[in-house]
């Protein structure tokens, strides 16, 4: 049982919880459960892109689930964290192009791989991931740019739920409520006097209070991003490529 003050708990834990994908992309014999733990957790979060993905290439609903939970449980199983291109060090990178060789072995095979040996790894469905895949608009760029633009939605649906969270957390969950219509910087005004009078604050009070949700927002995102990033001093770079900030 691991003591709760324990300095290398306390180490690890930090660890984890601020470099998840450099944990990944460094992994070696002195950290390897935690980078495992890390990349376990980020298959998780991060599993939407690689289903949309397998469906933009042509493959059914059914076979894609197939093929996206046996291809986090190859990743897993191989540990194939240790061979992470360090130069390129985005998780978002690493596993769009795993998933190029993942898929090139699958038509090789020319069999119906199946979901990690029974073994599930992925808590989805079919219909929670399909749903996703046909709410996305059909951007008419390259590959690339589609896996990016789906990445970027799901970083942004996680950062809008630990900024949600937050607010739970301190008893504020109506403010966020109220708020969350006006986070995109081109909302506009329109409409406060008739939501700020529902949680009993000012007009004037009301702009501050969106102020600081979009201010802690933007912050939310950038913390999504850091955990794909090898190093968080490439989260700016990461975020102007996503989002154009």
């Amino acid at each position: 049982m691991a003591v709760p003050n324990d300095p290398a708990t306390t180490a690890s834990r930090a660890r984890f919880d601020t470099t998840r994908w450099s944990l990944v992309a460094a992994a070696d014999s002195k950290h390897s459960d935690v980078a495992g733990e890390a990349l376990n957790d980020l298959c998780r979060a991060y599993w939407r892109p690689i289903y949309a993905e397998i469906r933009r290439r042509g493959h059914a609903a059914d076979a894609s689930q197939d093929l996206t939970q046996d291809f986090f449980a190859r990743l897993l199983r191989h540990e194939a964290f240790g061979r992470a291109d360090r130069e390129k060090g985005r998780f978002r990178t690493f596993l769009l192009g795993a998933l190029d060789f993942f898929l090139i072995d699958h038509l090789r095979s020319k069999q119906a791989l199946r979901r990690g040996g029974g073994e599930i790894l992925l808590p989805f469905s079919t219909q929670e991931g399909e749903s996703w895949f046909r709410e996305q608009p059909a951007y008419g760029s390259t590959p690339a740019e589609a896996f990016d633009q789906q990445w970027a939605v799901v970083l942004m649906d996680r950062a809008l739920e630990a900024l949600r969270d937050e607010y739970r957390a301190t008893g504020r969950e109506n403010v966020f409520t109220a708020v969350e219509p006006f986070l995109t910087a081109d909302s506009g005004a329109d409409g406060y006097e008739e939501v700020c009078g529902q949680i009993s604050l000012t007009p004037q009070a009301f702009a501050v209070a969106v102020h600081r949700v979009r201010r802690r927002f933007r912050a939310c995102v950038r913390e999504q991003v850091e955990r794909t990033v090898r190093d968080p001093a490439e989260a700016a770079l990461e975020m102007k490529h996503l989002f154009g900030l």
